[in-house]
């Protein structure tokens, strides 16, 4: 006789329960689905946006869902208010379990002899120096609290350079090596430090679009935002409790695509294979 288990009322196993997570950037794109994603999985949320708007928006979709979020107006060049950030976490909820460095400033800074000292200072202050201070300020408070997760969204620019982009490629290449640094000195306070570099992403779209098709990643396609979610809950949640000082490129093959580096013909994409 063959007995089959009926698992229909078996619960899922929860990643994040109870843990709290701030997502800097959280509002929109990326840290939007960041911060979905979490609070699905039983995370309470917070959400650093300097836009006022789309913070309070991503805010409001995650409490009507039926999960906790908090939105605190942030811009994270600014020492005070990444500061007050961490403050107003711990004041509502006690603890800082995760931190997501998502913020950046995006855009080209034009050629390199024309960039100007302004533009410069600028896109290291939010993409490098503000992963700094919300991580030192975060950590300070995980530390006391026995441990956390902190994950560093770079780019696949940190690896490859893009033309009239020398800023922001320097910057996101200083957060690869400031995570593995971070690693290693968060380390005695059981504080893992990983990062993971997304390629090209279909960030302002409808969540339903399907994703347009292109011909610089192996997988023929830009990724979605929620892909890069599913790769921000391994880092965070303790399904990745041995990992610590890593970089995954979540880039759909980008950065090794000899198709186009080699200017080689390349195979149709075979389905049901």
């Amino acid at each position: 006789m063959v007995i089959i288990a009926d698992r229909t009322n078996e619960r899922r196993k929860v990643l994040l329960d109870g843990k709290v997570a701030i997502v800097t950037g959280g509002g929109r794109s990326i840290g939007r689905a960041i911060a979905k994603r979490f609070a699905a999985e039983g995370a309470k949320v917070v959400i650093a946006q300097r836009d006022k708007p789309s913070g309070e928006r991503t805010c409001r979709e995650i409490e009507q869902a039926g999960s906790t979020a908090l939105f605190v107006e942030t811009d994270i060049a600014k020492r005070e208010a990444v500061e007050h950030l961490v403050l107003e976490t711990v004041e509502h909820f006690g603890r800082v379990d995760i931190l997501v460095n998502n913020a950046a400033l995006m855009g080209a800074s034009g050629p390199f002899l024309d960039v100007t000292q302004e533009a410069w200072d600028r896109m290291l202050a939010i993409n490098l120096t503000g992963v700094f201070m919300c991580s030192q300020a975060a950590a300070r408070v995980m530390a006391r609290g026995g441990g956390g997760s902190i994950l560093n969204v770079t780019s696949s620019n940190a690896f490859i350079p893009q033309p009239q982009c020398c800023a922001y490629g320097a910057a996101k290449g200083g957060v690869e090596i400031l995570t593995r640094s971070m690693a290693t000195d968060l380390a005695p306070f059981n504080i893992r430090v990983n990062a993971i570099a997304p390629g090209p992403i279909q960030s302002r779209s409808p969540d339903d679009e399907p994703p347009r098709p292109t011909a610089v990643t192996l997988l023929g396609r830009v990724g979605l935002p929620k892909e890069v979610a599913e790769v921000a809950l391994f880092f965070a949640s303790d399904e990745s409790s041995f990992v610590t000082g890593q970089s995954l490129c979540v880039d759909g093959g980008l950065l090794v695509n000899a198709y186009a580096l080699y200017n080689a013909p390349r195979p149709k994409l075979q389905s049901g294979a």
